[in-house]
This record gives C-alpha cells, sequence and structure tokens, in this order.
C-alpha cells in the first residue's frame, strides 16, 4: 500500500478499518503527534472489544522493550477476539537496528494479529528494507507538522466535522492564540462547540476571545516578540484578547522599553560584534543575541527611537496624562501596539 500523509490520509485508514479492511502492521510516523494519535487510539478502540483487551490486547513501549519483545507478542493468536492487537507507544526510543527486524516480521506475519507502531516526533528513513516491506503488506503514514498559514484549515475542517462552523476570522485569532499545537487546538475548539448555545451553529471572534483567551494565561514576551517580529497579525490578535482583561499596561510598558532600548544599543554598538561580546555590551545572555539581530532586519535605527518615543508617551497615558476619560488600558494598549507596528523610518541614524 502507498505510504499515507496527515489529515486526509488518517481519515482514510480509518475508513478502511470501518469497511473491514484491517492490515497486518500500521507504521505510524512524524513530527507531528496529532495524527497518530487519531490513528492509534482508533485502532485501539476498534480492533478489539473492551470486554476482551485483558486477553487480546497488550501496550508496549519503545524505551522498555526491544522489537524481540515486540515479535514475541505480535506472534500470539487471539483467545476471544478476530484479532490479537500490539500498539508500541514511544517507538522513537527503539534502536535505529531494531527496525530492521521488522522487514523480517513482514514477510512472514501473523494474519491474525494487528501491530501498530507509533513513532511520534521523528521521521523514519522511508529508503530503508523494512520501510518498503511494511508498505507492502501494511500501511505506512507519516505525520507532518503543518505551516502556520494551514492551521486555520485545520481549525475550519474541525468543527465543520463536528456539524458546527467558525467563522474565518476567529479561527485565525484561535491559530493565533494557541499555535500549531494540534492536540491543544482540537481541545479548544472542543470548548468553543460545548460553549454554542441551543441551535447556535457558528463560533465567532467574540467567544474564542471570550473562552480562550481567558483560559489562557497570557504572557507579555509573548506579545513583545511579535512585536519584535514585526508580525502584525499575531500582535493585533494577541493585544485585542488582552485588552478584554484587566492589563497592568505600566509593567508591560517597562518591558517593551528594555527591548528597544537594548536594540537601540546593538545598532549603535553591536552589529560588528559577535554574540559574545553583543551579549557583554548589552548585558544579556548571549542566547538573547539572536533576537535582537533579528529585530534589526525589522526595524531601522530612526524607527527604534520613534518606538521608544511611542512607549514614553503611553507610559504616561497609563498613569492618566492626556487621555480622555473613561479610556481603558486595553484600548490604550491597542492604540500602542498600532502605533509600534506602524511607524515609519526613513534613514537610520546610526
Amino acid at each position: 500500500m502507498a505510504t499515507k500523509n496527515s489529515d486526509a490520509d488518517a481519515k482514510d485508514i480509518i475508513a478502511d478499518v470501518k469497511a473491514g479492511n484491517i492490515k497486518p502492521i500500521y507504521l505510524l510516523h512524524g513530527e507531528e503527534p496529532y495524527y497518530i494519535d487519531l490513528v492509534s487510539d482508533f485502532l485501539e478502540n476498534n480492533i478489539v472489544a473492551d470486554e476482551n483487551k485483558d486477553f487480546d490486547f497488550s501496550v508496549l513501549y519503545g524505551g522498555e522493550i526491544r522489537m524481540q519483545d515486540v515479535l514475541a507478542a505480535v506472534s500470539s493468536y487471539p483467545m476471544m477476539s478476530n484479532y490479537r492487537l500490539v500498539v508500541v507507544r514511544e517507538a522513537q526510543q527503539l534502536r535505529e537496528k531494531d527496525y530492521d527486524l521488522l522487514q523480517l516480521y513482514a514477510k512472514k506475519y501473523n494474519p491474525k494479529a494487528v501491530l501498530v507502531i507509533c513513532c511520534k516526533h521523528k521521521k523514519l528513513d522511508a529508503r530503508k528494507s523494512y520501510f518498503k516491506e511494511v508498505q507492502k503488506i501494511g500501511v505506512v503514514m507519516e505525520s507532518n507538522k503543518l505551516y502556520d498559514n494551514q492551521v486555520p484549515t485545520f481549525i475550519v475542517n474541525y468543527v465543520r466535522e463536528r456539524g458546527k462552523d467558525i467563522k474565518d476570522q476567529a479561527a485565525q485569532m484561535l491559530s493565533t492564540l494557541v499555535g500549531p499545537n494540534l492536540s491543544l487546538l482540537a481541545t479548544e475548539c472542543d470548548k468553543l462547540i460545548l460553549a454554542l448555545k441551543g441551535d447556535e451553529k457558528m463560533i465567532s471572534e467574540e467567544s474564542v476571545q471570550k473562552i480562550v483567551g481567558m483560559n489562557r494565561e497570557f504572557n507579555s514576551y509573548e506579545l513583545l516578540n511579535a512585536v519584535a517580529a514585526k508580525d502584525v497579525q499575531k500582535a493585533n490578535t494577541l493585544a485585542l484578547v488582552v485588552a478584554g482583561d484587566k492589563v497592568e499596561l505600566p509593567p508591560l510598558v517597562a518591558v517593551f522599553f528594555n527591548f528597544f532600548q537594548n536594540l537601540m544599543v546593538y545598532f549603535k554598538y553591536c552589529r560588528n560584534m559577535d554574540d559574545n561580546s553583543a551579549a557583554d555590551k548589552m548585558g544579556i545572555r548571549p542566547f538573547f543575541v539572536r533576537q535582537y539581530r533579528d529585530a534589526t532586519t525589522k526595524y531601522n535605527g530612526f524607527q527604534v527611537l520613534k518606538v521608544i518615543g511611542i512607549l514614553r508617551e503611553y507610559d504616561m497615558k497609563s498613569k492618566g496624562v492626556d487621555i480622555m476619560p473613561g479610556t481603558t488600558n486595553g484600548q490604550l494598549l491597542q492604540e500602542m501596539i498600532y502605533k509600534i507596528m506602524h511607524c515609519n523610518g526613513k534613514n537610520d541614524p546610526f
């Protein structure tokens, strides 16, 4: 059988099993654990009935066994079920030479057993002989990480498959807040679906902001990272979510001021230094120098000076200077982020 891949192919595997087309080996590998869990959980819940699992189901862990143990378990015949099911979790911890034994089993497998190998966070070598032998008689699925621009589509499809819908902007907001962790995204989608009332079918941006945003601990450095990278969409989304809560603006301004002040030092003195020398000059650890170096591709020296001026302005406003009555810190934060992300600078004074 041809190698399968990610979302559509995970669904194909599940559909085949439902249709009674059960293969003797399922080799599930790749960097994205979500689809590996999706397929392995389905096989675990549908090959052997719960009341027969004590007799015909085994779970092994790659860090505790060798392939010889796996083959010994899978050589047994079922006692109460149509198949004997053996699931190997954390198979990425098996030695590479252990997988070579899989080639021998694939050539002479137990027709009354199903072997599921879950190798998360690791892509196996498709050139290996065992890989090709498994493809001939079983299923190989490579589970790839999604690109950031694919995550909103995953969210929309996940919600629609459960009979609900989500606005495109809400899907983008959820993607920005949670990131590309598909297992966590699925959990947050389930929360949003459960929060729908009565005949409601559409998940809105307000729901995402209220349910996901309020339950997610906000990290000021996450917002700073988005601003440093000039990721306008992410910065605006995070600012919007934070603005919905009671935000203390002065400490947040202090974090931003420290970063841009250091960035000005980097512009003036450190652009031609190695990381260790720049770190000494700026009074930071060498690990953080890269972020400043990357930020110099997004901001020039003139823009950095303007941003520092913006931060001083909003530090004063957060203390009640020169603002309209009733203006909240959340509104000030959104204004501040907008101005920083859109400030212009033609010349570099450094």
